[in-house]
């Protein structure tokens, strides 16, 4: 059966992919696996904002957006990180694809809560058969985190949801959220499996805490909703933690 793969990396990604990672997806490639990219850009985001005096304020670890700050991600994202991903792929004779929610709707969203996070959203449909047509031309889409709501509105949405959500509608086998450490640590330690349970018990312990909190929390919502498995990882050529029903 082929295997469908869904990979988050960062949006700092496109000078910091190895040639294990190409290696790694060519290889999977060869095995009929199908693999998806979902890419963030938070860095570019930022430094754009500061260059055009667009103020940058975060609530509960998520961007407040503005239409001001929609049209500025749209640019960072879709102006600056997917196309450099895009060449870094083409560089490792890697055949990709970018992708955007316009792109025959395929990422449509709601907002979150527009009084408190401004145009952030949550994405609710995924049109999977467009990544399903570009796997039949051997391409890989490389998908900006960024949704449409069903009036027309344009949704900034964190990548490492946005990654869930596709491996969700997908139906994907793995999904890797990859990060800047190979793993969950505990006590120094990287735990090779982390269930819903441990999970918990870790976050309320306060050992679990930051950023890796929501990493953690679109994990164990991709199980529970039918991925098989799901890396923290700083590496697909490393397993990390595999979370896990």
């Amino acid at each position: 059966m082929t295997k469908k793969i869904v990979i988050k990396i960062g949006g700092t990604a496109a000078t910091q992919l190895t040639s294990a990672f190409f290696e790694t997806i060519k290889s999977w490639q060869k095995q009929h696996a199908q693999i998806v990219i979902v890419h963030g850009g938070g860095n570019h985001i930022s430094s754009l904002m500061a260059q055009l005096n667009e103020p940058i304020q975060k609530i509960n670890g998520i961007r407040f957006t503005t239409q001001n700050g929609i049209n500025i991600t749209k640019m960072a994202l879709l102006g600056q990180v997917q196309p450099a991903l895009i060449e870094a792929f083409r560089q490792n004779a890697v055949s990709a694809i970018g992708l955007n929610a316009g792109s025959n709707q395929l990422l449509t969203g709601h907002v979150l809560d527009q009084d408190v996070y401004g145009y952030v959203g949550t994405i609710h449909q995924v049109n999977t058969q467009l990544i399903h047509n570009m796997w039949q031309q051997h391409l890989v889409p490389i998908i900006a985190p960024l949704a449409i709501s069903n009036d027309g509105q344009w949704l900034n949405v964190n990548a490492d949801h946005a990654a869930t959500a596709i491996a969700k509608y997908l139906q994907a086998d793995e999904l890797y959220l990859l990060t800047d450490v190979s793993g969950v640590k505990v006590s120094g330690n990287i735990l090779q499996e982390l269930t819903p349970e441990k999970a918990l018990e870790l976050q309320t312990s306060n050992i679990i805490t930051g950023g890796m909190i929501p990493k953690i929390n679109s994990a164990l919502d991709a199980v529970q909703r039918g991925v098989h498995n799901v890396h923290i990882t700083n590496t697909v050529t490393h397993p990390g933690t595999i979370v896990t029903l």
